[in-house]
């Protein structure tokens, strides 16, 4: 009996050292998953304040992004996110210096963290450091070499580093890769153009177009560019086209160009059209009086060339358009006080100008007055004595006056 007690105890202590290993060996696992599944829950919380950080952020809660952001801090320090929304905060603040230092924590944190390089770039670049800021953007790209917005941002610095040739060259060795992204070939469009070549930056915007047909500005750029190159009656389709769209329809800065476009296309009739619409609307200028007026006067609209220069002079005294204007009006139906009463305000008006003292002087040579018309002329060289068809004029005039 006595064996068979011992017998047990021996069997029960060697059980007991068979599964001491087993059971520390448990616990030690059953640390750990506790460690990590701590840690997932502490990353699930701090991804879930900056989600609700950004969404603050993007609508302009920066108060209680800010908090967010601090709270997830609070949650776990080393999430790079964070600090890098922190920064974007700190740069909308104005606080460029502690923007840097949130970025280069990220950084330090993730060396790989594109977002987190590019920003710190843009800091570099608003303190107008371009050389710093490259290589943070080119870093950026490096890491995302998907990422439009990175490549866009090298290519700007090389701009402000007047390497436009080398942004040309960037660009263009991606356009295969993102042949599908407007905003690369309107990028290339807007270089060509830097380079005065519009006519390249045009078929670059119209492809562009192509990619995005609801992007207005794009639009825009491929008219001005066809207007810039000569190509004013395309230029006249694509302006048309933006002026259809209803919210477009009354743009002065479109029919400007669009008149411009008819002008120089021989389309008197449809510049006049577009620029009576324009002149007499709430958006109309001074400038578009002028125009009007110019044109009118062009093609024998004599009641509509006055009614322009009346109403300059009436928007604008102090200038001396309207008065020359009219008085080219009043001597081509033949009222020559009228006429010259309107060349004397032009003159007043623009006192370094040679032109209203000189049609001043030629009305008054076809009147007979050589003697006014020689001291129009004198005027015209006193004001300008370099003036070649002044010192012309005169001549003439006292050789007949002789």
């Amino acid at each position: 009996m006595k064996r068979n007690v011992k017998l047990s105890q021996a069997i029960t202590l060697s059980a007991a050292a068979l599964l001491a290993p087993l059971l520390f060996g448990c616990q030690d696992t059953l640390k750990t998953e506790k460690v990590d599944a701590k840690n997932r829950w502490l990353e699930l919380r701090s991804s879930m304040m900056l989600d609700m950080a950004k969404q603050q952020f993007t609508t302009g809660d920066l108060k209680q992004a800010e908090k967010s952001v601090k709270d997830g801090l609070s949650i776990d320090p080393t999430h790079p996110g964070l600090h890098v929304l922190a920064g974007r905060i700190s740069m909308e603040q104005g606080k460029l210096e502690r923007a840097y230092h949130l970025f280069n924590a990220a950084i330090e944190i993730e060396p790989k963290y594109a977002e987190a390089c590019y920003y710190q770039g843009l800091v570099m670049q608003r303190w107008q450091r371009y050389e710093g800021s490259l290589e943070l953007y080119q870093n950026a790209y490096d890491l995302e070499a998907d990422n439009p917005a990175y490549l866009m941002a090298v290519s700007e610095i090389l701009i402000e580093l007047d390497r436009v040739d080398d942004a040309v060259t960037l660009l263009e060795s991606k356009r295969q890769y993102f042949d599908q992204n407007a905003g690369v070939r309107a990028a290339i469009g807007h270089l060509y153009y830097m380079k005065g070549q519009p006519a390249v930056a045009a078929d670059y915007f119209k492809q562009a177009s192509l990619l995005e047909p609801d992007n207005i500005k794009l639009q825009e750029h491929h008219a001005f560019s066809l207007s810039a190159s000569g190509q004013h009656e395309q230029a006249i389709q694509v302006f048309t086209q933006i002026l259809k769209d209803p919210a477009n329809k009354d743009r002065a800065d479109i029919k400007r160009p669009l008149a411009s476009a008819y002008m120089n296309t021989g389309h008197a009739k449809e510049a006049l059209a577009v620029l009576v619409e324009l002149a007499r609307s709430p958006k109309g200028d001074v400038s578009d009086w002028i125009k009007l007026g110019e044109l009118s006067y062009q093609q024998d609209e004599l009641g509509g060339a006055l009614q322009a220069a009346g109403k300059v002079i009436n928007l604008a005294p102090e200038r001396h358009e309207g008065y020359l204007l009219a008085g080219m009006v009043w001597q081509r139906r033949g009222n020559l006080n009228n006429a010259l009463d309107m060349f004397d305000r032009a003159a007043a008006a623009a006192p370094a100008s040679t032109e209203p003292l000189i049609l001043r002087g030629l009305l008054l040579q076809k009147a007979g007055r050589f003697a006014a018309a020689a001291e129009a002329f004198q005027q015209a060289l006193k004001r300008q004595p370099n003036d070649p068809r002044a010192a012309q004029l005169l001549a003439a005039v006292s050789q007949h006056d002789g």
